[in-house]
């Protein structure tokens, strides 16, 4: 389903993320992940996956970012697909939330996810084709009781895919989101008890999701089985 692209998966080493560069990878695609503080994890990841290949990247850092996806363009030549998975939450009350806190959740989320676009859309753009897949969530779509600053980010999420679908289109790049409900790992770890059983209670699918339930239609949208698929948010969160 992937063969012969070049996939790129941030924050590829947690648990929806390394699922995500495994799915892809199984499926036929030469896949590179960012990461930046979990090196061990990246090492390991690197040594699962042969064909993988890591590169630490501080999304705080708009030149950083910059100067990692030019080098790496300047050896690879083309990356089909990104896959902008990477971003944190901050488990904390409104009162308690400080600038700080507001201000390290929207560069990671939105201000980092912003320049990694712009930077691998230039060669999307220089080969008149490539598909992006953004990360969203139910905490981006629906009234929840989750992070205030996670739920704002997420639906930025959404707001970039629509209008990056729009702008690109003339350059034959495809964008879309993926919007999960719980999984049971990543986030989904740091939820109440109490709320993981009254989302379970109101799920078609009488469970929680997982990451290969989500790596599966990411690898999908970023194929060209999904080629008639444009400026969607596709949500797999067993029936909300």
């Amino acid at each position: 389903m992937l063969e012969g692209k070049t996939v790129f998966v941030s924050g590829g080493t947690g648990y929806l993320g390394s699922e995500i560069c495994r799915k892809a990878a199984n499926y036929g695609a030469q896949v590179i992940f960012s990461y930046h503080s979990q090196g061990e994890k990246a090492e390991e990841l690197q040594k699962e996956i042969l064909k993988a290949r890591a590169i630490p990247i501080n999304f705080l850092d708009v030149s950083d970012i910059r100067a990692k996806i030019e080098l790496l363009y300047s050896e690879i030549g083309k990356i089909d697909v990104l896959v902008n998975n990477a971003g944190i939450a901050q488990v904390m009350p409104l009162p308690l939330v400080e600038e700080d806190d507001v201000d390290l959740v929207m560069d990671v989320n939105i201000k980092g996810v912003f320049f990694v676009t712009k930077h691998i859309v230039k060669g999307m753009i220089r080969n008149k084709r490539g598909t992006i897949v953004n990360m969203s969530s139910i905490a981006g779509t629906r009234m929840y009781d989750v992070p205030v600053t996670y739920a704002m980010t997420k639906a930025a999420a959404n707001g970039l895919t629509w209008s990056l679908a729009s702008e690109l289109k003339r350059f034959g790049i495809r964008v879309n989101a993926v919007v999960p409900g719980l999984l049971e790992g990543g986030i989904g770890k740091g939820v109440p008890e109490k709320l993981l059983l009254d989302f379970i209670a109101h799920c078609a699918a009488g469970r929680l999701g997982t990451a290969a339930d989500v790596a599966e239609l990411v690898c999908f949208l970023a194929s060209d089985r999904s080629s008639y698929i444009n400026g969607q948010c596709i949500a797999v969160d067993g029936g909300i």
